[in-house]
């Protein structure tokens, strides 16, 4: 068992590719649809058990960074994505404004540490995003896309607010009552979590499987598109390291890593459940490979080009 989990935690990418596959090519996949919302809630209270609010205090007294990071990661952001790429590419577009919407990634605060940013920082942009996000998304969805898409935003929050606050409040009282469990099975968490967002993807493939798969035998199309996610991903970089071009260095990273690698889970999420497509669930699901991939590029860029005194 301690070799299985070790494998999951260091075969990220690898996990995702196969649950692809899986998902388009295993029948009994199917099987696994209805356990998307359970899925999820598990990967979320995981990554809440991590949350420790007393070192978050600290890094809350900067609410000016705080409240402008949030309503450019919720709001700005997703418009401009519509705005530019919506009426062009519709339901590639939907796609991407429901990645632009997300919250930052649970797994920001460890990828902030690694290229050199403040960890505190984003683990306040993690938590205040995820609470924030059943309200902004909803409201924005129906704003941006009711005339054209059937919305049901007060479902769509509701179905948000399942994954999120339930989870969240159940992992913040569990660490009340047994801190020491929770520090036993830290470490363990990853490669669970890692599981179970492959079982995620699994389901939300299969939901859509034949016609994904008759989508990406243009392989042209498929090419372009990955290239697409691909400088998707750059641009929210250089935008979420630009944005705030008064800051230190650290604290520019750290904005730009939390604008970048958002919530593509629960991107994946309410697209299956909401709009299960298989022109706006499949460029979800491809946005692993730049999501799993463009961190190294993007330290040695920082650190090369952007750091003061390089």
């Amino acid at each position: 068992m301690p070799k299985i989990l070790k494998m999951l935690s260091e075969s990220y990418l690898a996990v995702m590719v196969a649950s692809l596959l899986i998902g388009l090519f295993v029948p009994f996949a199917r099987y696994l649809i209805p356990l998307n919302t359970l899925l999820l809630q598990i990967i979320f209270f995981l990554s809440c058990l991590k949350i420790d609010l007393k070192q978050m205090k600290g890094s809350a007294k900067d609410w000016r960074f705080l409240l402008l990071s949030n309503f450019l990661m919720l709001i700005a952001f997703p418009i401009i994505v519509w705005f530019l790429i919506g009426s062009l590419y519709p339901e590639t577009g939907l796609a991407l404004f429901l990645l632009a919407a997300m919250p930052a990634g649970t797994t920001t605060p460890l990828l902030v540490e690694i290229v050199g940013g403040k960890q505190a920082t984003a683990m306040v942009l993690t938590v205040t995003t995820a609470l924030l996000a059943p309200i902004t998304i909803p409201l924005l969805t129906k704003y941006l896309y009711g005339a054209t898409v059937n919305v049901d935003a007060f479902n769509m929050f509701k179905q948000l607010a399942l994954v999120i606050f339930v989870p969240f409040v159940l992992a913040l009282l569990v660490r009340r009552l047994n801190l020491s469990f929770v520090n036993k099975i830290k470490s363990k968490t990853k490669p669970i979590s890692i599981a179970m967002l492959g079982l995620l993807i699994i389901g939300a493939v299969s939901k859509e499987s034949a016609s994904i798969i008759s989508m990406s035998k243009d392989w042209w199309q498929l090419f372009v598109l990955i290239g697409s996610l691909f400088v998707f991903f750059l641009f929210t970089h250089f935008v979420g390291y630009y944005i705030f071009w008064w800051k230190n260095h650290d604290e520019k990273n750290t904005a730009s890593i939390t604008l970048t690698y958002m919530n593509f889970t629960l991107a994946i999420y309410l697209a299956s459940q909401f709009f299960p497509r298989p022109g706006v669930l499949l460029p979800l699901v491809l946005c692993i490979l730049p999501w799993a991939t463009l961190l190294p590029l993007w330290k040695q860029v920082s650190e090369t080009f952007l750091k003061p005194g390089k």
